[in-house]
């Protein structure tokens, strides 16, 4: 897990309002001893890994966008003026050129992304780019900004200027942490794509009325992914989904059948429960039958073939609990390898947590904690990297790949995706911010 450290060194400022004269710095921002401030200025013909800014605005920019940096998960599409101003740090601005640095939280941890940044007829070229996103912890996210507030306040007190609209602002954030309910509704309203009191009303409280129906885990998956999808803040599909028919089944295997690791990335957990759970099957590396997978599930054989295909597109797969040990399934998946890729995502996501009441299984797009973990649990789970490698031995060309994905019986982009992560076939990322994340 990286950390992040951001270090300012006050200096002396002639110019702008008393809070940027204030807070005017040397600005050194690093993730693992990597400096994301590291620069060129063109008129001063230098090469530091600090920047002269004002810190007073990104102070600003991260106590404004405090829950929806930590909150609000990067878009399936493409992500709109508001998500950007709220996850890159340019949207700090007053005038200053700052690093292009974006931060993606999922859930459990905040991924970093840097470019270099190398626009034409500008005074500061930022020079590093991360070749892929540092995750930090968010404890280790709030430490670093709170040190960081904290000189920042210090620093305007110094200097009589502590009636800062930062202060205010600051201090309006601690009353709502401090606050559970204030706190969970803050949080779904970033979950919406909203900023703090920028949701309406009627809105909010439709969408916290479905907390109790299914569970505040699920909302949190189920609340950006079909907002963004229907522009919608109410969430009434989830009613519509409660009243659905669905393919209901007893699953054969939950939380405590298998042994789990407790903490990690989610594809570490998510390939060892895959791992335990075909030890404990007795099959390491063969394909999963259809047929074997749907009895996982307890669904009958017939089940998923008899299944309608969905009317239209869905931003949700759900699962919810009805008659004790029984889950009532409505995939949202077309075709055949798309429906068993799905099963696996709700065996993988029932294995995933202790039950806890009424708690609905979400598959979604979305790239949080909870997804990552279901694409590759599945992944793993139908086309086991150790099994797939011995079988394609060494021939990686897109002929082998698409036999191998016909032999476990997944999609192509599955087996390409399973080769990428295990770092057999390089991944090119792309040279702007990731407004599209690979899935399996």
């Amino acid at each position: 897990m990286a950390e992040m450290s951001i270090d300012v060194q006050w200096m002396a400022a002639a110019s702008g309002e008393p809070e940027i004269q204030a807070t005017a710095a040397w600005l050194g921002i690093s993730v693992d001893g990597v400096s994301l401030t590291r620069n060129q200025d063109i008129w001063a013909k230098t090469v530091r890994d600090n920047v002269f800014v004002s810190a007073y605005p990104l102070a600003m920019w991260l106590a404004n966008s405090w829950w929806r940096l930590n909150h609000e998960p990067l878009p399936r599409q493409q992500p709109g003026h508001g998500w950007r101003m709220a996850h890159e740090l340019g949207a700090a601005n007053h005038g200053f050129v700052w690093p292009r640095i974006m931060f993606i939280p999922d859930g459990e941890f905040i991924d970093v992304w840097a470019r270099a940044s190398m626009t034409p007829n500008q005074s500061v070229q930022y020079l590093q780019t991360l070749d892929a996103p540092k995750q930090l912890g968010l404890a280790g996210f709030h430490k670093s900004v709170e040190q960081f507030m904290g000189s920042v306040l210090a620093r305007l007190d110094a200097r009589e200027a502590s009636g800062s609209d930062l202060a205010h602002v600051w201090a309006i954030l601690q009353e709502e942490l401090a606050d559970p309910e204030m706190a969970r509704r803050r949080k779904l309203e970033a979950q919406l794509g909203f900023d703090a009191e920028a949701c309406p009303e009627e809105a909010l409280s439709a969408a916290l009325q479905w907390s109790p129906l299914v569970g505040d885990e699920a909302l949190s998956e189920l609340a950006p992914a079909i907002a963004s999808f229907e522009a919608s803040p109410d969430l009434a599909l989830i009613g519509r989904l409660a009243d659905a028919d669905g393919m209901v089944g007893a699953p054969e295997f939950s939380f405590g059948d298998i042994d789990h690791l407790r903490h990690g990335a989610p594809w570490e957990r998510a390939v060892h429960d895959a791992r335990a759970l075909r030890q404990k099957l007795g099959n390491t590396s063969d394909p999963i039958p259809s047929q074997e997978l749907q009895g996982l599930l307890g669904l009958g054989r017939d089940a998923v073939a008899a299944w309608p295909a969905p009317q239209g597109r869905s931003p949700v797969a759900v699962a919810m609990p009805t008659n004790g040990r029984h889950l009532k399934f409505i995939p949202r998946r077309h075709n055949p390898v798309g429906k068993r890729f799905e099963l696996a995502r709700f065996l993988g996501e029932h294995l995933r947590t202790a039950p806890r009441g009424a708690r609905w299984l979400a598959s979604t797009d979305l790239g949080t904690y909870c997804q990552k973990y279901q694409r590759a649990f599945a992944a793993e789970f139908l086309c086991p990297i150790n099994a797939l490698l011995s079988y394609l031995d060494g021939d990686f060309s897109s002929y082998a790949m698409e036999e191998a994905a016909e032999r476990f019986d997944v999609s192509e982009q599955t087996v390409t995706s399973l080769l990428y992560n295990n770092g057999h076939l390089h991944r090119q990322w792309s040279e702007d911010m990731p407004y599209q994340v690979a899935v399996a």
